[in-house]
C-alpha cells in the first residue's frame, strides 16, 4: 500500500510537469503535420486540424505486415507524407489496453511527435490485470509524462462475457482504473458495450463529475448517452467512429443526431471499422475526415464548424 501511493504521488507529479510543459511543447507543433485520407472532393483552406482521438497504431502496424518497431515507425512516416495535405491531419491518441501492447504502443509515442498514448486495460483483458499490471501502467506515465495522456481504454464489455466470474472481474478491473484516474487526474477512455446499467452504476460511483472522460466508439443507445451526458455534464465527450457512416448504423446515426456538437470527439478506432467507402480495408488516422463528414451531414452543419469543435473538444479532454 506504501509502495501505492508513492508511485502514485509520483505519477501526480510528472502530470503536473507534463500540464507546465504542454504550452510550449504545443507551441511548437502548432504547424500541421501532415493530411488526411484521400477524398474525392477538395476540402476547403479553413478547416481546421484533426485528431483521431483513438486508435491502436500497433495492430495497424501489424494488420500492413510491418511486425518491427524500425519498420512500425518507418510505416507511419511514410503514411502521413501519403495522405492528401488538403485535409490537415493533425495528431494520433493510440491506445494500449493489454500488457502485450504496452512496449509497442510507448514506442510509437516517444518516436513520433504527433502521436499521444492512452494505456490500460481492456475489459476483455481483465484476467492481465494484477498489482505488477498497475505499477508498470503507472510507469509509463513517469516516464512519458508529456505523451501518455490517458488512462485506459477500460470498462464493461459483456458481449462475449456468459460467466458471472467473468462479469465480476471486468467490474473489480474497471472500478480499479476508475478510482486510479481519479485520483491522478488523467482523462479516462470507456469502453462500454451490453452493459449500460453497470457502467453507469460504477461511474457515478467511483467518478467526480467533472472527470474527463472519452467514452469510445459508442454503439449504445441514446437513452444512453442522455444519461452519460447527464451525469458528467462538463468534460464527458462521446466517440464516434466510422460505424456512423454504415447503412445499417442509423441507430447510432440517431445518437449522433442528439449528442450536442460540442460533446462529440472523433475517432477510428482502427484497425478496425473502416468507413464507407473503406469498408474491409484497414482503418486508419487518416479516416477521421470521413466520420467528420458524417457528423456533418447527419447534424446538417458545416464541416469547418464540425472539425474545428471536435478539435476544441480534444483539447478539452485531452490537453492536446
Amino acid at each position: 500500500t506504501i509502495n501505492h501511493h508513492m508511485m502514485a504521488a509520483q505519477v501526480r507529479c510528472a502530470i503536473r510537469c507534463r500540464s507546465i510543459n504542454c504550452l510550449s511543447t504545443n507551441a511548437r507543433r502548432r504547424s500541421l503535420t501532415s493530411a488526411a485520407a484521400s477524398t474525392t472532393m477538395a476540402a476547403p483552406p479553413s478547416l481546421a486540424g484533426f485528431v483521431d482521438t483513438h486508435t491502436h497504431l500497433d495492430l495497424i502496424m501489424k494488420r500492413m505486415k510491418t511486425p518491427t518497431t524500425t519498420d512500425a515507425n518507418a510505416w507511419y512516416t511514410s503514411f502521413k507524407s501519403a495522405l492528401p495535405k488538403e485535409q490537415m491531419f493533425e495528431k494520433a491518441i493510440t491506445v494500449g489496453c493489454s500488457v502485450d501492447t504496452f512496449d509497442a504502443v510507448e514506442n510509437f509515442i516517444q518516436n513520433q511527435d504527433d502521436v499521444y498514448g492512452a494505456f490500460g486495460i481492456h475489459p476483455l483483458n481483465a484476467a492481465d490485470w494484477s498489482d505488477e499490471t498497475e505499477a508498470r501502467i503507472k510507469s509509463i506515465f513517469e516516464r512519458n509524462p508529456a505523451k501518455a495522456v490517458a488512462w485506459g481504454e477500460c470498462g464493461l464489455d459483456y458481449h462475449y462475457c456468459d460467466e458471472p466470474e467473468e462479469k465480476s472481474k471486468q467490474r473489480d478491473v474497471f472500478v480499479r482504473q476508475l478510482d486510479i484516474a481519479a485520483e491522478l487526474g488523467l482523462p479516462l477512455v470507456v469502453h462500454t458495450r451490453e452493459a449500460e446499467e453497470d457502467t453507469l452504476a460504477l461511474m457515478s460511483e467511483h467518478l467526480p463529475r467533472d472527470q474527463r472522460i472519452h467514452v469510445h466508439c459508442f454503439t449504445s443507445s441514446v437513452s444512453m448517452a442522455k444519461s452519460l451526458l447527464d451525469l458528467f455534464p462538463t468534460n464527458l465527450c462521446i466517440g464516434f467512429t466510422g460505424v456512423i457512416t454504415f447503412k445499417n448504423a442509423s441507430g447510432v446515426r440517431d445518437v449522433v443526431a442528439e449528442v450536442p456538437l460540442d460533446r462529440i470527439l472523433l475517432e477510428t478506432d482502427g484497425p478496425y471499422m473502416a468507413p464507407t467507402p473503406f469498408r474491409g480495408k484497414v482503418a486508419h488516422p487518416g479516416h477521421v475526415y470521413y466520420v467528420a463528414q458524417k457528423v456533418s451531414e447527419v447534424k446538417g452543419a458545416p464541416l469547418e464548424e464540425v472539425l474545428a469543435t471536435c478539435r476544441a473538444n480534444t483539447t478539452r479532454v485531452y490537453g492536446i
